[in-house]
């Protein structure tokens, strides 16, 4: 894994996939399942301030930087410490399918 000294992946994470499931009224209700434990790189990207149903809420943004996989979509999130890690993005970086960068973001 060239560009990453070693030992840089060291936050055990939690991959979770998104469950839907009919609510009964047309809608659904989203849960999440564990679907790997991974080690990890994580470094924070910034933060942003919106304002939702008339309030405040900060959205930090943070780069998580896992060994490549081919499962991992925006729908998913990470946890770690539990604290919830929204995909955003994914990107291979070099093509080489050896890292995988995904942007996330966690609302405070």
């Amino acid at each position: 894994m060239s560009g990453l000294p070693i030992g840089a992946l060291r936050h055990r994470v939690t991959l979770e996939a998104p469950i839907d499931a009919p609510d009964g009224a047309g809608g659904f209700s989203r849960s999440f399942t564990p679907v790997a434990n991974l080690w990890a790189r994580i470094a924070p990207s910034g933060v942003r301030e919106d304002f939702v149903e008339h309030r405040a809420e900060q959205a930090t943004t943070l780069i998580v930087t896992i060994r490549w996989r081919n499962d991992v979509t925006k729908d998913m999130r990470f946890v770690y410490r539990g604290r919830k890690l929204r995909i955003q993005s994914a990107l291979d970086p070099d093509e080489r399918r050896r890292l995988l960068i995904c942007a996330c973001e966690e609302i405070t």
